[in-house]
């Protein structure tokens, strides 16, 4: 039963995947020698692109029940395509989702193979989002199935989340490790953390060490914006321009240029890799009372026990955020501001076209920025004025 494929997972294979595989674009390196045969699979992978599952789809030689976002099921169409057809498992991101413990379990014993990309999230500087890895281990004894631990290589280097297109380069699904239901059963839950740790971690600055990285393209910094929000000089917030291999401050004119291996270089800006640009700054950004105002493409709201359509609020707005509160002007309509504590903010993700869902109380917003801003901002704040929060409480 897991190894057959839903009509359009069929005919995406024999024309997409076909064409991917045949120009040597994509391939899969089965570096452990698990039997892909002996299944069912519960797939675990790092996360680099919005075509992940497509990629490894491709060349599995059965088909992949995905476990994805829920915000993707709430359009008819993706509904349709990814929820009907392709049989992907929901998963509300930043809550706990019992509904997709049990689905998975359910199709695993069923016979299907499933995949699972547990950051939750994609990279955006070729580092793993760190998340909690006990629950995972956890899942994993629960499941009682084998697990293959794959790392998507190339993925990062072929299409940065922040970047405005792809590069020429290859992409290698490469299967690293399989654990047997007996292997897991045998572990205690720090000894089996400790393992998923080690088989699942991936680092694109670690892997281009040793691999032939040529990805080329003669844009490759155009959208490096999305991800370099603060200046390294002069400290501004969305200052950084991007043109060709060159981000550039618009405030201060502090200058870096993007290297064909991905690394940074420049007598002003003292980083070489993007991770460390991106490290300092998410901890910098705490120490601000708040984010400039910007402008914004849509405002909607909905309820998180409401499967049914978001009301669209505005599809011309600004925000911003000051002491401590997220403020969203509506431009059009009846032209409201909506005030959201970040402290009242239960739970803050990023999805695609630079939308930031949150949670605020009941009701779940989205809020859509232009497509040349930077989201990421908005949850690293988030991020650090939680964990100033938290530690005030364990003070208290």
């Amino acid at each position: 039963m897991g190894s057959r494929f839903p009509l359009i997972i069929w005919i995406a294979r024999n024309t997409y995947a076909r064409m991917l595989k045949a120009h040597g674009k994509l391939r899969l390196d089965n570096a452990c020698g698990v039997d892909l045969d002996d299944g069912p699979f519960l797939y675990i992978l790092n996360h680099v692109g919005i075509m992940d599952p497509v990629m490894v789809s491709a060349v599995a030689p059965h088909h992949i029940r995905w476990v994805a976002g829920a915000y993707l099921f709430k359009s008819r169409f993706l509904n349709l395509v990814i929820g009907k057809w392709c049989r992907a498992i929901p998963k509300q991101q930043g809550k706990s989702d019992v509904s997709m413990v049990r689905t998975v379990q359910k199709a695993l014993k069923s016979g299907d193979n499933v995949g699972l990309f547990p950051e939750g999230t994609r990279t955006w500087d070729g580092e793993m989002v760190p998340f909690d890895y006990r629950p995972l281990a956890k899942l994993i004894r629960l499941y009682k199935v084998k697990v293959i631990f794959a790392h998507i290589e190339g993925g990062f280097a072929y299409q940065p989340r922040w970047a405005d297109e792809k590069r020429k380069g290859n992409v290698t699904i490469s299967l690293k490790h399989v654990l047997t239901p007996e292997q897991i059963a045998s572990m205690d839950i720090d000894t089996l953390q400790s393992t998923v740790r080690e088989y699942l971690h991936f680092s694109n600055d670690e892997w281009k060490e040793t691999a032939d990285y040529s990805y080329v393209s003669p844009r490759r910094a155009e959208g490096l914006q999305r991800l370099m929000y603060m200046c390294p000089c002069c400290r501004g917030v969305d200052t950084m321009r991007t043109s060709g291999n060159r981000i550039t401050c618009s405030s201060c004119g502090a200058m870096a240029v993007l290297t064909d291996r991905d690394d940074l270089t420049s007598v002003d800006i003292p980083f070489t890799r993007l991770c460390e640009w991106h490290s300092w700054e998410a901890a910098e950004i705490g120490k601000l009372d708040g984010l400039p105002e910007e402008a914004g493409v849509l405002l909607q709201k909905g309820d998180f026990n409401n499967e049914g359509d978001l009301e669209v609020l505005s599809k011309d707005i600004s925000v911003r955020i000051e002491s401590g509160v997220l403020f969203v002007k509506c431009n059009d309509g009846d032209k409201k501001e909506y005030r959201l504590p970040v402290s009242d903010v239960t739970s803050l993700i990023l999805n695609a076209k630079q939308t930031i869902e949150l949670f605020c109380g009941d009701d779940l917003y989205r809020i859509r920025l232009k497509p040349e801003a930077c989201s990421l901002k908005y949850q690293e704040y988030y991020n650090a004025f939680s964990a100033r929060k938290a530690e005030k409480e364990a003070g208290a």
